[in-house]
């Protein structure tokens, strides 16, 4: 709980240019409060990235039932992206829970840069959602 202002600085600064993209004031990750942030780590599976004595990122995971997880959030602060970190924490995750077979993702239609680093690591497009006008979001499964 004592990183919460420390990741959503990092949060908002990733997740700024979809933002600005979609205009998706009341899903964007950039408009999470502290308070929501620590709700969501009180219930859900959250994960810290650090590096040494820096925070760098994280990731939160949501059960979706006893056999599925939904990756809900993975950032890196920007000066540590497209360094191979992103990959080694979705198998490292993945390998955290041995018995889920089931994982699945959202990620934005136009973040081109989702869909390659997702598809490298085996997730598939498996549906779309429209939110608002603006965003659509493609969903992603991968079956272990």
């Amino acid at each position: 709980m004592d990183e919460v202002e420390k990741l959503l600085v990092i949060q908002k600064e990733v997740f700024a240019e979809d933002y600005a993209l979609y205009e998706d004031h009341d899903s964007t990750p950039v408009n999470e409060t502290a308070e929501k942030l620590r709700e969501n780590i009180e219930r859900f599976f959250h994960y810290t990235i650090w590096l040494g004595n820096d925070i760098i990122g994280a990731i939160d995971i949501r059960p979706l039932d006893d056999s599925r997880l939904r990756l809900s959030k993975l950032f890196l602060g920007t000066k540590f992206q497209n360094k191979g970190l992103g990959s080694k924490l979705i198998k490292l995750i993945e390998s955290e829970f041995p018995l889920i077979k089931d994982w699945s993702l959202y990620t934005p239609y136009l973040n081109k840069k989702n869909h390659h680093f997702y598809e490298k690591l085996g997730y598939i497009k498996i549906g779309e959602v429209q939110i608002t006008e603006k965003l659509q979001l493609f969903k992603y499964g991968k079956k272990l």
